[in-house]
């Protein structure tokens, strides 16, 4: 006989059907954004206003999971309580699509005054090509490869972008600052 042990829907998943892998590190060296295994510090938001992508809240095997679609670009703010990651040496999330070409991050610090746009913001944006599809992906990048992040003690903004442009469907989770 034959059989289909995808679900029964033919071809490749489109969702990941497995919760995004539970992290293992101490919550003494964790400043975490998203994640069941941590206590989260407040975040604003996970989609901005100007952002050009849909969120959905949704649970994956149970967990809770961000599901972007139509992405290009997705801001995820924590303004009205800067996070200070000078202490950390490592930015982590994992994410998990069926159809993105490339997956990247941009970090953004507010500078001392704490504002936006105080003359004094850094931020800059890894890129990560071809990461594998259909499969959750862990990203741990060390901070000092965000070589335009000079400053680090008012982390403000984090934005995901994804191609192929406006077409893409992301998975995140385990969005977490790490020593």
């Amino acid at each position: 006989y034959f059989y289909n042990d995808d679900g029964g829907g033919g071809g490749d998943p489109t969702e990941p059907t497995a919760a995004a892998p539970t992290p293992t590190l101490p919550a003494a060296n964790v400043i975490s954004l998203f994640s069941e295994a941590y206590t989260d510090v407040a975040v604003d938001t996970w989609r901005t206003d100007w952002s050009s992508a849909m969120l959905e809240d949704i649970m994956v095997a149970g967990n809770a999971t961000k599901k972007y679609t139509e992405l290009d670009f997705v801001g995820v703010e924590t303004v009205s309580s800067t996070v200070d990651a000078s202490g950390m040496t490592h930015f982590h999330f994992d994410v998990w699509s069926a159809d993105f070409t490339s997956v990247s991050i941009k970090l953004v610090d507010f500078g001392a005054d704490g504002a936006f746009d105080g003359g004094d913001d850094v931020e800059h944006q890894i890129d990560f090509p071809m990461p594998a599809q259909g499969e959750w992906v862990s990203f741990d990048i060390l901070l000092s490869d965000f070589t335009g992040l000079t400053t680090n003690s008012n982390m403000a903004q984090y934005i995901y972008v994804g191609q192929p442009t406006g077409s893409t469907t992301v998975f995140i989770d385990n969005v977490y600052f790490h020593n």
